[in-house]
This record gives structure tokens, sequence and C-alpha cells, in this order.
């Protein structure tokens, strides 16, 4: 949801949990509109900047006038994915823990709650061999109980819905006696 607040003294402005909080500067001054955003929120800050003026202490990111619509939305839209928990990046592909969608290939598959859990483990450590076992531990998050065959069938199922040609994975692949590893095109 976008909120516009044009002042920093609107008392509905400490009721908001914000994602981002884009400032504009006056032509002088602002600093301490900036320190009282950052004092009261944990969302990052994008300052706009007049020409030759510096971003104030806080500013997470900036952008100087004159900017063109695109830089802003591009500077916005990383900003967001660089603060988000719950995006895990790995090569093209942008998982979305909170949504279970995967962005890959112009693409977004809808992933099951295990399936993106195991997902998110392997791109955390893409190119690295996992074994069964601890990647089991982590998305089951247990100590005891073989549930190794159930890793292996939503391991298939996951290739089933990602891979473009399951019976022959590119992308999850199998190190025989050891576990699973995430290939990145071209690694």
């Amino acid at each position: 949801m976008l909120r516009w607040v044009s002042s920093t003294s609107q008392a509905s402005v400490l009721d908001l949990a914000p994602d981002l909080i884009i400032l504009e500067l006056p032509a002088s001054g602002g600093t301490r509109s900036a320190q009282r955003l950052k004092r009261h929120f944990q969302a990052p800050l994008l300052v706009v900047c007049h020409d030759g003026q510096a971003p104030p202490d806080g500013a997470d990111v900036s952008i100087v006038h004159p900017w063109q619509a695109r830089n802003l939305v591009d500077l916005v839209a990383c900003t967001l994915l660089a603060n988000s928990p719950h995006l895990v990046r790995a090569g093209a592909m942008l998982l979305d823990t909170e949504t279970r969608q995967l962005q890959m290939g112009g693409v977004i598959h809808h992933l099951r709650p295990l399936g993106c859990r195991i997902l998110a483990e392997l791109m955390a450590n893409a190119g690295r061999v996992m074994s069964r076992d601890e990647l089991a531990r982590r998305v089951w998050e247990m100590e005891d109980g073989d549930v190794t065959r159930a890793l292996d069938v939503h391991i298939a199922y996951l290739r089933r819905q990602i891979e473009p040609q399951p019976g022959h994975p590119r992308l999850i692949v199998t190190e025989w006696g050891v576990g699973y590893k995430l290939m990145l095109p071209g690694g």
C-alpha cells in the first residue's frame, strides 16, 4: 500500500509501519526530518536530494534531482529487495518465501510450503552440495527422525515444477551418496 504523508509532524505518521520511506529534502536542511524518521522506523530511507546537496546521515539510499521516473522506480525496487527478509536470490532465481512464489526465466512458479523451504535452503547454499540429512534437518527443523525419503519425494515434485526436463535435472542435481546441489546457469 502506498501512502502519502506531507509532513513528519503529522501524528498519524507514527502509526505507520512502512516498508520504505521516501523523503524529499528541501533545497536546504532536512537533516532533522531524516534523523526523526530513522529514529521511529526500521524501514530503509530513500532520500531525494537537490543537485550539490549531500544526503543526510541515516539515509540508506539517495537520488539527486533531476531524475527520471524509471530511475526512481528501479531504486525503490532494489532497495525493497535488498531489505526484504523473505526474498532469496540465487543467480536469476528470485524466491519469495512469504508468498511461496519463484520467479525464474520470466515465469512465476507457485510452490508448496515444503518445496519452498527446500528450495530456499538450496538457493542459500547454491553451488554447494548439501547432504540429505543436513537439508532434511534444516527443512523439518528436527534432529531425530528419518525424513530423507520424504525429502527425496519433495525434491522430485519440486523438479517437476521448475525443471524444463525433470527426468534430466540441470538445476537441482543429485550428488549420489551425498545429497543435492542447486546449480546456477553457467555455474
